[in-house]
């Protein structure tokens, strides 16, 4: 009863911290670059273990009021035990660079994800390497996500609160930029999925606020 007491507690902190970013999102927005971020993936399971999946993605900037990147992906993961999987994927993005317009941008990573459950609850701690590259530099990027969801046995909608470091390897080990995100995944139905989420990124010189939407499809 306690252990049941305490899974709802998680649930409907997790509920009330993605409302709250959504209701106050505007007031916080003002001091702060708001942008929306949406893509369209499709996934397809080629066996037990092994996933792959690929899409397009779409940002804003400024206020919405200019485009930041359009990009193209492609990712692989493989689970080699019930709790550890390994993925890898590449990203080509075309960014728009104010001044410097258009620009062609890639991106390689290879990665590792834990998971545990705890009744409905569902921890994971994600750990990326990263390598961007374009005409003018080159970036190494050491990207750890830990994230907490609640899976509920009946139902359709699991809310999650995660959050990422990244720290860049370029010049030692840097703390870069920090993303804090709140959301909830729908499975609308067997075919597709959508994840509405709310995410904070803090960097040294930029605040961010972002809406976002991802739609799969699974075949």
């Amino acid at each position: 009863m306690n252990e049941k007491k305490n899974i709802n507690k998680v649930r409907d902190s997790l509920v009330l911290i993605l409302l709250g970013c959504f209701f106050f999102l505007p007031s916080q927005a003002q001091d702060h670059d708001f942008s929306v971020w949406s893509s369209l993936n499709a996934e397809h399971k080629v066996s037990r273990n092994f996933t792959l999946n690929g899409g397009m993605e779409f940002r804003t900037k400024e206020q919405l009021k200019e485009i930041d990147r359009w990009a193209a992906t492609i990712n692989g993961s493989y689970r080699i035990l019930p709790a550890l999987k390994l993925g890898a994927g590449y990203e080509l993005h075309y960014r728009y660079r104010n001044e410097k317009g258009w620009k062609i941008r890639q991106r390689y990573h290879v990665g590792v994800t834990g998971e545990v459950r705890w009744s409905q609850l569902k921890f994971s701690l994600r750990e990326r390497f990263q390598q961007t590259w374009e005409k003018e530099k080159t970036d190494f990027h050491l990207r750890s996500q830990l994230k907490v969801a609640y899976t509920p046995h009946k139902g359709n909608i699991s809310p999650y609160a995660a959050i990422e470091f990244y720290n860049k390897l370029n010049d030692g080990f840097d703390l870069s930029r920090t993303r804090y995100r709140a959301g909830g995944e729908w499975q609308i139905s067997s075919r597709w999925n959508m994840d509405l989420y709310y995410l904070y990124q803090s960097e040294s010189d930029r605040k961010k606020h972002v809406m976002g939407i991802e739609c799969a499809y699974s075949f």
